[in-house]
């Protein structure tokens, strides 16, 4: 198909590369937020909780209303942690992040969800399988 991709708009070729989500990058992320969750001492039912506690928190602050679909399932925190899930949704995986605060393996400070996205892609320097061990 001519014309779909214009390259001239890449400056380096050689870093253009695929952004998907793989299976192991789920499942190492997966691991990430079940360890911060069970140091936590809470579980999947109280993690629910908790995000809805703090997503409703947000909506009061602002003056909004609160909705009532807040928070995130507890078989939704249940998918993230066992990897199992085809799309990581924003708000979910932000939450995740804010609540659980797990520990980012390259940086060793509370996991920003950004970087969430590049251990779920395997995205370099994520994609180091010893960060996991």
């Amino acid at each position: 198909m001519p014309g779909f991709l214009d390259f001239k708009a890449v400056v380096d070729r050689e870093k253009l590369r695929p952004v998907r989500f793989t299976d192991t990058g789920r499942g190492r992320l997966g691991k990430l937020l079940k360890a911060a969750r069970e140091i936590r001492g809470w579980s999947i039912i109280e993690t629910e909780m908790v995000t809805k506690e703090y997503e409703a928190a947000l909506f009061r602050t602002a003056g909004d209303p609160v909705p009532k679909d807040v928070g995130i399932s507890n078989a939704t925190v249940s998918r993230y942690e066992r990897g199992k899930l085809e799309s990581l949704d924003w708000r979910s995986l932000s939450l995740l992040c804010f609540v659980l605060k797990p520990i980012d393996p390259v940086t060793n400070q509370p996991l920003e969800p950004i970087n969430a996205l590049y251990i779920a892609c395997e995205h370099p320097p994520y994609n180091d399988a010893k960060l996991y061990d």
